[in-house]
């Protein structure tokens, strides 16, 4: 099947046929996000579900690129329109070098921040189909602006803050895009691959993203263009057998991650706030959970008589994606501490633990998302922009039905397995670890205070909420 793909790749128009595709897609939703617009709280809080294009960017779109990228690595990288617009603009572009603040990967820490704090946090872009589609559109725009400025694919591979954490993600997928014969690569003289004259070809390009398939490893980086192997096929002077070299291989699940890469700094910083956009994901769900983490950031905001919704999101953002992961993060070095092991040291190799646990909690609300929607949809074509079918929910003129019990027991036996999975690649990660590391003293073994009381406050709300309710 895989050489059946590969093949399939070396066709010009693929993938830029699909980029097309979903660039259209795209620019219906905005259109029919932008036509939906309101100021009223309570049509919203049922817009967000009945807005055709509110509904399948966050409830469909954004939960399979987060499936898509556990499974299949970065696959939503490949149909991405934003690829292939930076790319056109790169092209007619300055070609600037890039700073090392770009490269460092802090601008797309900074860049995620930003949009969970002000974006999902204060404008509540999830919740306002109007908002949903500026925020699209504003992605397009940094995406232009950073194509006419830096050289090659900058916004994709730097800049992108979905593509950072679908890459981090990546690490456990079955797939990867990989070279077939690395002694192809060792041997090869005009490494097409990478030569600087293809680099802003539309096609055969060489990688604008600043890898050498030839020492490809693991998914991280790899946006997944398919430009290497086009290029690889199409500047063979010599006809050598075996080119194109790249493509997609079988790498097994999980392999990746268990390589143990270090994350940098800025990787560290991305995912802390993450999993703690994670623990309101899943905790939200549930009205205890969710009245529970919102103790806190209550009684602050009461203190301080905060009135103003941007404080208030403020303050929400900084208890709950900053504050409450600290917990989790800092508690298994206090046992270290004896060690000598430096913080940086430890968040940089331990930081790798959290990550299986992360993204196996956002498949389960990715599952919790795409199947608690299946009932609005059967409204959603008679009336995209939503707000008739709204306003009709509100009257209590429709009754939106809930999901059958079958369907409640199937999605929780699938929330209890996708999080045991995700808490034993963790606990691997750390056995792994500590061998690797040569740490094996008793202190090591509060590491896995991570997967223990990380992954265990999603196993507990699992078990309260969802088995409990259903005995």
């Amino acid at each position: 099947m895989l050489k059946i793909i590969n093949n399939a790749l070396k066709i010009p128009l693929i993938p830029i046929i699909f980029k097309l595709f979903t660039f259209i897609v795209f620019t219906i939703l905005v259109y029919i996000g932008i036509n939906a617009n309101s100021s009223d709280q309570q049509l919203l809080k049922e817009l967000r579900n009945t807005n055709i294009a509110n509904l399948l960017v966050w409830s469909y779109w954004w939960p399979l690129i987060i499936v898509g990228a556990i499974f299949f690595g970065r696959i939503w990288c490949f149909t991405c329109p934003v690829e292939l617009i930076t790319s056109i603009f790169a092209k007619i572009g300055f070609k600037y070098k890039r700073p090392k603040i770009i490269t460092s990967g802090w601008i797309m820490t900074i860049f995620y921040i930003l949009i969970l704090f002000i974006g999902i946090q204060v404008l509540k872009i999830h919740r306002n189909p109007a908002m949903m589609a500026w925020y699209l559109l504003s992605i397009i725009f940094v995406s232009i602006i950073i194509g006419l400025i830096f050289e090659k694919n900058t916004f994709c591979r730097y800049i992108c803050p979905v593509g950072y954490l679908l890459g981090l993600y990546s690490r456990l997928s079955f797939f990867g895009w990989r070279v077939n014969d690395k002694t192809i690569c060792t041997k090869c003289k005009d490494k097409s691959c990478i030569k600087k004259d293809y680099q802003y070809n539309l096609i055969y390009k060489s990688c604008g993203v600043d890898i050498y398939p030839g020492k490809l490893d693991d998914n991280t980086n790899c946006i997944l263009c398919t430009s290497c192997l086009k290029s690889c096929n199409k500047y063979n002077p010599e006809n050598i057998e075996g080119r194109p070299n790249p493509g997609f291989s079988i790498i097994g699940f999980s392999n990746d991650i268990y390589k143990h890469k270090s994350l940098s700094l800025a990787e560290v910083a991305f995912l802390f706030v993450v999993s703690g956009f994670v623990i309101s994901e899943i905790l939200s769900e549930w009205n205890t959970t969710n009245s529970f983490i919102n103790i806190i950031p209550d009684i602050i905001k009461q203190n301080i008589d905060a009135q103003d919704n941007l404080l208030k999101g403020l303050i929400e953002s900084v208890v709950i994606f900053i504050f409450y992961p600290m917990f989790f993060w800092v508690l298994p070095y206090l046992f270290l501490i004896s060690s000598k092991l430096k913080f940086s040291e430890y968040l940089r190799n331990y930081g790798v633990a959290f990550i299986p646990i992360m993204a196996f909690a956002h498949l389960c609300k990715s599952i919790l998302k795409m199947s608690s929607r299946i009932p609005y949809f059967q409204y959603s074509f008679n009336d995209p922009t939503g707000i008739e079918t709204a306003k009709s929910i509100l009257n209590k003129v429709i009754l939106i039905n809930p999901i059958p019990d079958s369907m409640n027991y199937i999605v929780t036996l699938l929330l209890t397995i996708s999080i045991t999975i995700g808490i034993y690649i963790s606990i691997k990660i750390i056995r792994n670890l500590n061998l690797q590391l040569s740490f094996n003293s008793n202190s090591f073994k509060f590491t896995y205070i991570i997967p223990i009381f990380y992954g265990g406050l999603f196993v507990a709300t699992i078990i309260i909420w969802r088995w409990i309710s259903l005995i």
